[in-house]
């Protein structure tokens, strides 16, 4: 995601757009005595306060709204490292579902500010309201989840620009719903277009994680060694990996379909390794059932 000043370039990455045409969102400028006095009377007030850096050449600040399943979680947490990368005064607040939750967790442990959206709706509206005039970003993202829905709401009455960034096949509800009103949609795959503002609409594929993204560097012999430590030396010749991904909350369905072939797998190719994520919640009963092999990396 990359910004110039006065106005703001949204890109998502990785993917290969379908159009060439940059997406451009005008932001509203403000003179130098406007924007001390807004931010020195809602400093005390403000969950994550903006300060501004009289040496920093960008101030750009976004607010991403998330929750639920990983999908949403961790494509708005793909965008906000993307963006600081590329701006490294840029600042970030991420809405979501009050602690313990997974955007709430992953905030913390990214060191980004956090504002928790009650589940009521007339409250997350509120709250959202709040969170968004204290922050007073320059955009909205919403990738989706119940936090998302009130969020974009409040940033409409408040006259913050959005854009949504939908990472399935089907587009959400929410995503239906907001289309409309939404600078901009980005979507992962050409389907969901046709039920969609064809003209909001731009394909740019699914936001990646840089965490993800540096273990393409990792020599194919170390992340062997990593996850099959008892195959031995040289278990890197020829090996075929195959990855199966219940999912952040877990799905019982590819949970139990992995357990009924999983041993066959493994017995028909004896360069077949198995790296299998059961979710959390699975995670127990799924290690209770499995024989113990050493080409089967079990995880959460």
């Amino acid at each position: 995601m990359v910004a110039t000043s006065p106005r703001l370039l949204v890109r998502v990455l990785p993917g290969t757009p379908t159009t060439k045409t940059p997406v451009c969102i005008p932001t509203p400028t403000q003179s130098r005595r406007a924007r001390f006095r807004r931010c020195h009377l809602s400093r005390s007030r403000d969950p994550a306060p903006v300060s501004e850096d009289p040496q920093a050449p960008d101030s750009l600040r976004v607010a991403f709204a998330c929750g639920g399943a990983g999908g949403h979680v961790y494509s708005a947490f793909a965008l906000a490292d993307e963006l600081h990368a590329s701006l490294p005064y840029s600042r970030s607040l991420f809405l979501g579902a009050p602690a313990p939750s997974l955007e709430s967790s992953t905030a913390a442990a990214s060191s980004y500010a956090f504002a928790p959206i009650p589940p009521c709706l007339p409250r997350a509206l509120f709250a959202a309201a709040l969170h968004l005039h204290r922050f007073r970003p320059h955009i909205l993202v919403a990738t989706g989840g119940a936090p998302s829905l009130p969020s974009c709401l409040a940033a409409l009455l408040l006259g913050l620009p959005f854009v949504i960034q939908d990472q399935d096949a089907g587009p959400a509800p929410a995503t239906r719903l907001l289309a409309p009103v939404a600078q901009r949609v980005f979507l992962a795959f050409n389907a969901p277009v046709r039920l969609l503002p064809k003209r909001k609409c731009a394909v740019y594929g699914n936001p990646v994680r840089m965490s993800i993204r540096n273990y393409l560097r990792v020599p194919k012999a170390a992340a062997m060694a990593r996850f099959f430590p008892r195959a031995g030396l040289g278990c890197e010749e020829g090996a075929e990996v195959v990855l199966f991904l219940a999912g952040t909350l877990g799905s019982p369905e590819i949970n139990v379909a992995v357990l009924n072939m999983y041993y066959e797998m493994l017995t028909k190719r004896k360069n077949r390794y198995l790296i299998w994520q059961t979710g959390p919640e699975d995670f127990c009963e799924m290690e209770s059932l499995v024989r113990g092999h050493r080409r089967l990396f079990l995880t959460p």
